[in-house]
């Protein structure tokens, strides 16, 4: 599950408070920072599609389903003055002793979005001789009002409030996280293609397709900054790699993470694998390899789970049919997430890290969304966190195994790659003797 960039994650490990994460897009794994996280699902083969591909999809599946998601899709909001009812006046009034302030036009706003429940015997009582909203209402209003200065958008706004425990309700919750994830996930499946393009044909034709799809991933997650960045110093500190030109370390990385995408690592291949435990040195200080050492473990997790193919439509269908007790259950798993990264990345010290902008409400609603799918390719039970943390401990006990002074000397590296790590020579592991993925 990736977004390409650097993302929430990255962000976690580069110590100090989180700066606000970069919108979230994906690709069919599950997490959603370089992509989207531990993940075992095969990338669909989606063609290339356009802008709004994400959002027509969701309006043709949902009026499949007699769902209203094709009415919120086309929601712009509008304006409403005039005396207010006293229910409303009620609402106000409350949120005035806390001095918030509510409007009318606000109120009206929320109500043909779905987010709070409209005027009927079954959301007001009589108090005093007045009609009023339950407190149930009265207790959603306030947690809209607490969000709604960190949250512009109307679908970050439902999805802040989801993520800080407001009882949205379930299906407006859908929509908006429907809304955020399919136009990313589009954008990123145009960049996948894009980058497959640049494969030349007759590589691509003597490579298996899930080489291809792995390369490609590598491609995408060289845009995370630090996490390159830092393999690249650990790299350079290494002796054999001293004097080699930042393109040929970008192609060392580039392998790198080509394999840790890949259905499987080779731990046969021996050079490659010294360019690991070069490139990630656990051996060395963790305040200057955690990006790193994130990247590495959220790709090497779908090496973890069972393999399938997966598609937007499948996607869509298992969203929508997400019960509400399951919805809120989800949610906890992707805040324990949120809190098992901000632990590591503190060292121990920091226990919680809240979900307190739209950017990281958009980045769990993201992670929320690839775990409805991503939890059929992992044994009942599993947990994001575990699963990242899992990983994590797997890279650190494989490259454990082995010698970390480096890998083979650059001249041997010119020759089984081609030259500065381009596709003229590509190094596709060692022969295949096992079964074919």
């Amino acid at each position: 599950m990736r977004a390409a960039g650097c993302g929430l994650a990255t962000q976690l490990t580069c110590g100090g408070r989180p700066r606000a994460a970069p919108s979230v897009g994906t690709s069919s794994r599950w997490f959603f920072w370089p992509r989207c996280w531990p993940g075992g699902m095969r990338r669909s083969k989606e063609g290339a599609l356009g802008r709004g591909a994400g959002a027509e999809l969701c309006v043709r599946l949902s009026r499949a389903r007699g769902l209203w998601l094709d009415e919120a899709l086309s929601y712009r909001g509008h304006m409403t003055r005039g005396t207010p009812t006293s229910a409303d006046q009620h609402l106000i009034d409350i949120m005035a002793t806390h001095d918030v302030k509510l409007s009318v036009a606000r109120l009206e706003r929320w109500r043909t979005a779905g987010l709070i429940p409209r005027p009927g015997p079954g959301t007001l009582i009589r108090s005093s001789g007045k009609l009023i909203y339950r407190w149930e209402t009265v207790a959603l209003v306030s947690g809209l009002l607490t969000c709604a200065s960190s949250a512009r958008r109307l679908d970050d706004l439902v999805l802040l409030a989801f993520f800080n425990d407001v009882k949205v309700p379930a299906q407006r919750v859908k929509v908006s996280l429907a809304k955020t994830f399919f136009p990313r996930y589009f954008a990123r499946r145009e960049e996948e293609h894009q980058e497959l393009e640049n494969i030349p044909q007759d590589d691509r034709d003597a490579a298996t397709p899930e080489y291809n799809w792995a390369e490609v991933a590598g491609a995408l997650d060289m845009r995370d900054g630090a996490a390159v960045k830092q393999m690249r110093a650990n790299l350079k500190r290494r002796p054999r790699y001293e004097n080699e030109t930042r393109s040929e370390v970008n192609g060392r990385i580039h392998g790198i993470l080509t394999w840790l995408n890949h259905p499987e690592l080779p731990l046969d291949d021996q050079p490659l694998m010294a360019d690991l435990r070069a490139a990630l040195a656990f051996d060395g200080p963790s305040e200057g390899s955690r990006a790193a050492w994130t990247l590495a473990a959220i790709c090497h997790s779908q090496q973890r789970a069972v393999r399938r193919e997966t598609c937007a439509e499948e996607r869509l269908h298992h969203l929508l049919a997400v019960e509400e007790d399951d919805l809120r259950r989800m949610r906890e798993l992707v805040l324990e997430w949120f809190d098992a990264m901000w632990f590591t990345a503190s060292e121990g010290r920091l226990h919680h890290h809240g979900v307190n902008s739209a950017a990281e409400a958009r980045a769990a609603g993201g992670i929320l969304v690839e775990w409805v799918s991503q939890r059929q390719v992992h044994p009942p039970g599993s947990r994001p966190a575990q699963i990242f943390l899992d990983s994590l401990r797997g890279l650190w006990f494989l490259c454990g195994m082995g010698d970390s002074s480096g890998g083979e000397g650059r001249a041997a590296f010119a020759a089984r790659t081609g030259s500065h790590g381009t596709h003229t020579k590509r190094w596709l592991g060692p022969p295949q003797t096992g079964e074919q993925w």
